[in-house]
């Protein structure tokens, strides 16, 4: 593995074989910031001095497919063949659906978990006695 520096501006960029790998940078506040890229050159990692982080997935189509900070949060997304996400859930339990065109949250009559289902149920009856 050859690792080579180029800097550009504020920032150190460190290139894996001619691919980026991964970056340093020094922001106006004073504040540091190291991210990690992919072979495809996707943002995988970053981590600042306030010690916050994050962490990204990709799928075989650079498409996000998962996402976790260090505070705790995170999400998934599922997309289909031409790419579009159709599924979303986050950790505060938010979950969107898509067809690629209309995107339905979780209160929407359209979304799947809310499409009426029929049952046969016996009816209630209260307990009268005492």
């Amino acid at each position: 593995m050859k690792l080579t520096k180029k800097t550009i501006g504020n920032e150190d960029v460190y290139f894996e074989n001619g691919v980026k790998k991964y970056t340093y940078s020094i922001e106006s506040d004073g504040s540091e910031i190291w991210t990690e890229f992919d072979k495809n050159n996707n943002e995988i990692h970053s981590k600042d001095s306030d010690g916050f982080e994050f962490w990204r997935e990709y799928d075989s189509n650079e498409n996000l497919i998962h996402y976790k900070n260090s505070d705790g949060y995170e999400y998934w997304s599922e997309y289909d063949s031409n790419n579009n996400r159709i599924y979303h859930k986050d950790s505060d339990g938010y979950e969107t659906w898509s067809d690629g065109y209309e995107t339905w949250s979780d209160d929407n009559p359209k979304n799947p978990k809310n499409m009426e289902v029929e049952v046969d149920i016996e009816p209630f009856k209260f307990n009268t006695e005492k």
